[in-house]
């Protein structure tokens, strides 16, 4: 991790839960993990979202999220989990915090994406009824979004704060050998969390918000198949 750390990701780029979106769903549109888990590692991203570049959301003591800027960001889902948390009571913790936006973080982001026309919304047959699934509308997206984490994760491009807190999500799904990132020929686990690290160092709030990811995905995983 040579290169140089950049305070804003390049442009053009989708907001965090976007990219963790596409990097966690097949060419096909179809999950690599399971919905729970995938909706509180969205519900992660979106609340990561809220505490960076600009700090709507602010961590009490690394443990208690309070909503200290309720101006509207423009940002549907963003603005929806804004309103949401603004309307409980002053602080949650972060565990309750991201069940509550887990519950409809994945419907949300889907919707947000179609909307853009980044993603499309098809039906899949399955054994017992069927599934929505979310296809990339450029086929590019995920190798350019993977490619991105690679290359960042690699040393060979500078470091950004998003791309850093999205190698924490990915690391706290389990996702890195479905995702190919474990081809680079070592273990790069510890590479991503020296990249949470990293980033916690200008955003502090965001670590605690990827361990508190990690430990809930820890809880469905057992609920699911304990």
């Amino acid at each position: 991790m040579s290169q140089p750390f950049t305070p804003t990701p390049p442009n053009n780029r989708m907001p965090l839960r976007g990219e963790l979106f596409v990097l966690t769903h097949t060419e096909a549109g179809e999950p690599m993990a399971h919905r729970p888990s995938l909706s509180i590692g969205l519900a992660g991203a979106i609340l990561v979202g809220l505490v960076m570049p600009v700090e709507r959301v602010r961590l009490i003591g690394g443990s208690a999220a309070v909503v200290v800027d309720h101006q509207m960001t423009g940002d549907p889902v963003a603005d929806w989990a804004l309103t949401m948390l603004a309307g409980h009571q002053a602080s949650m913790s972060v565990q309750d915090t991201l069940r509550l936006l887990a519950v409809d973080a994945y419907q949300r982001t889907s919707a947000g994406l179609v909307a853009g026309g980044l993603v499309t919304e098809t039906s899949r047959r399955r054994l017992f009824g069927r599934t929505a699934a979310y296809p990339p509308t450029d086929s590019a997206v995920i190798p350019r979004v993977r490619g991105r984490l690679r290359y960042v994760l690699q040393g060979i491009e500078a470091a950004d704060p998003q791309t850093d807190v999205l190698a924490g999500l990915v690391r706290a799904l389990g996702l890195e050998s479905a995702l190919y990132l474990d081809a680079i020929g070592e273990d790069i686990r510890p590479v991503m969390r020296q990249m949470l690290n990293r980033v916690a160092t200008e955003y502090p709030g965001v670590k605690e918000i990827v361990k508190a990811v990690e430990g809930l995905i820890g809880e469905s995983a057992i609920s699911v198949y304990g």
